[in-house]
C-alpha cells in the first residue's frame, strides 16, 4: 500500500513540476516513464549536476526523488562477503546493490541534496525514512548489508539542519542518540563509529556519544554473518575510547569459517568458529553454459593459450567459428538454467565478450543489437530492475574502454524502445561518461 501511495503522490509531483530547459527538462520526462528507482536517481543526477540555477525548482525535484525512493524493489544495499562474488548469483547481486538504487541509499542521498537548499525539510524527510530494519543472517548468506549512507546522511542532518537554539538545547545529539538506540545488527556500528568521529559536537557530547555505543556494543545481537562481516571495518575506526567494550564484542559472536582466512582478528581464545561456508550459485554449471565457455573461449585464444591477434580474428575461418557460435548462443534458452536471471547474467556476459572481440563491422553490428533486444525484452527488468540494469550498465563501461564504439550502443539503448535505456542514454549524452561519485565498484 506504501508503494502504491508514493507512486500516486510522484505520479502528481511530475504533473505539477515547473519546466526546465532543455536537455533537462527532457530527462524529467523520460523519469517519469521510468520505474521508481531509475526516475529517482536521473532526478538527483540533474539536481546534482550544477546546471539548474533556480532553488525552489532543485528543491522541488529533490522532494520528487525522495518520495519516488521509496518505491524501489530493492529495500537496502546488500554486498557480497569475500569469495562470493566471482561468476555466482550473489557477486551479480553486489554489483547491483553497488549501483545505489535501494529505497534507503536513494533517500539518504535526496537528504543530503535537500540539505544545502532547505535544511529543515532535509531534517523533516530524514525522520520520515523507516528505520533499517536488517534480518539476522547466517553464515550461509553470501550477501552482507551495507546502510554507511544512511548513517553518513544522519550524520549530516544532525550537524546542519538544527538551529542554534536547538543545538543549545542539545536536540541534536538527542536526535543521534534516538537513531543509536534503534540499531540492532552488527552491520550498524562501524557506520556509527564514523558519524560519531565526524559529528560536530563537543568534546562532552562526544563523550556522551561514545558512552551510548559502549552499551550498543554489549546489546547488540550478533548473527554470525554480519557480526564477521563487522569485524574487520570495525576494527579499523573503532575508537580508544570505546576499545575495552570492541573487545567484549569479539567475544560474543560466532566466525563465519570463510572469513577466517589470514585474519589477524581471529587468534586462540577469540570468536568461535562457524562450521559453515555461504550458499553460494556458480555460474558456468550447466552443460549448455560450460560448452558455450569453451567456445567463446576459442573465439579469444588461439591453441598456444594466448590472445588472438586482429588479423586472426578477421580471417574466414574465424568469422566462420563465430557465426557457429552465434547460433549456438540463439539456442540457448532459460529453461536450461536454474533461473531466468542466472541465464540472463550468464547470456549478457557472452554478449559483452563478443562485442568486444569482433572488430568493426556489421557481424560486430548485429550482435550489438542482437544484445540490446535480448536485454529489452528480458523478464527480469520487472522481477529485478536495478539487477537487470547492472548489465547494460556494465557493457557501457566496458564498451566503453575498449574499442567497441559506444556511440552506437548509446544509439541502439536510444531506439530500443525500453524506457530505463532511453533515460540512461539521455543521461549520458547530457552529463558525460564519469561515473557519479555515489556509485562505487566495492564497499
Amino acid at each position: 500500500m506504501r508503494r502504491y501511495f508514493l507512486l500516486l503522490l510522484a505520479s502528481a509531483l511530475f504533473a505539477q513540476a515547473p519546466k526546465l530547459p532543455e536537455p533537462y527538462q527532457s530527462i524529467v520526462e523520460l523519469a517519469h516513464s521510468a520505474p521508481p528507482e531509475f526516475a529517482s536517481d536521473a532526478l538527483l543526477r540533474v539536481v546534482e549536476s550544477g546546471k539548474v540555477p533556480d532553488r525552489n525548482i532543485r528543491l522541488d525535484l529533490a522532494e520528487q526523488a525522495f518520495q519516488l525512493a521509496g518505491s524501489a524493489k530493492f529495500p537496502v544495499r546488500m554486498r557480497g562477503v569475500p569469495g562470493s562474488t566471482m561468476d555466482t548469483r550473489s557477486g551479480n547481486l553486489s554489483q547491483a546493490y553497488d549501483l545505489k538504487l535501494d529505497a534507503l541509499s536513494l533517500e539518504s542521498r535526496a537528504v543530503r541534496d535537500l540539505l544545502s537548499l532547505d535544511a529543515a525539510k532535509a531534517k523533516e524527510l530524514f525522520q520520515n525514512i523507516p528505520r533499517p530494519a536488517l534480518t539476522p543472517l547466517t553464515c550461509d548468506d553470501p550477501l552482507v548489508y551495507d546502510v554507511s549512507d544512511f548513517y553518513q546522511t544522519l550524520g549530516a542532518v544532525a550537524s546542519a539542519a538544527f538551529t542554534p537554539k536547538e543545538r543549545d538545547k542539545e536536540e541534536h545529539v538527542n536526535f543521534m542518540l534516538d537513531y543509536m538506540g534503534q540499531a540492532t545488527s552488527p552491520a550498524q556500528l562501524a557506520p556509527l563509529t564514523r558519524m560519531i568521529k565526524a559529528a560536530n559536537v563537543t568534546p562532552a557530547q562526544r563523550e556522551i556519544l561514545w558512552n551510548r555505543f559502549d552499551g550498543l556494543l554489549e546489546a547488540v545481537q550478533a548473527d554470525d554473518r554480519s557480526f564477521s562481516a563487522s569485524l574487520g571495518d570495525l576494527s579499523q575506526v573503532v575508537s580508544p575510547e570505546t576499545q575495552a567494550s570492541f573487545e567484549k564484542f569479539r567475544q560474543k559472536g560466532t566466525v563465519c569459517k570463510d572469513d577466517l582466512g589470514g585474519s589477524a582478528l581471529v587468534n586462540a581464545g577469540e570468536p568461535a568458529k562457524a562450521d559453515s561456508t555461504p550458499k553460494i550459485e556458480r555460474y558456468w554449471q550447466s552443460p549448455e553454459a560450460q560448452r558455450l565457455l569453451l567456445d567463446a573461449n576459442k573465439l579469444r585464444f588461439g591453441s598456444d593459450g594466448k590472445p588472438l591477434s586482429d588479423a586472426a580474428r578477421s580471417t574466414r575461418e574465424w568469422q566462420q567459428q563465430l557465426t557457429d557460435f552465434l547460433s549456438e548462443l540463439a539456442d540457448w534458452t532459460p529453461t536450461q538454467e536454474k533461473s531466468e536471471a542466472d541465464f540472463y547474467h550468464q547470456k549478457s556476459v557472452v554478449f559483452e565478450a563478443l562485442i568486444e572481440l569482433i572488430p568493426a563491422s556489421e557481424t560486430r553490428d548485429k550482435t550489438l543489437q542482437a544484445y540490446v533486444d535480448f536485454i529489452s525484452n528480458s523478464n527480469l527488468q520487472q522481477q529485478s530492475p536495478v539487477e537487470w540494469f547492472m548489465q547494460p550498465h556494465a557493457t557501457l563501461e566496458r564498451v566503453r574502454s575498449t574499442n567497441g564504439e559506444p556511440a552506437k550502443l548509446l544509439d541502439a539503448f536510444q531506439n530500443s524502445g525500453n524506457a530505463v535505456l532511453a533515460l540512461y542514454t539521455a543521461i549520458e549524452k547530457t552529463f558525460g561518461g564519469n561515473l557519479p561519485s555515489w556509485v562505487t565498484i566495492s564497499n
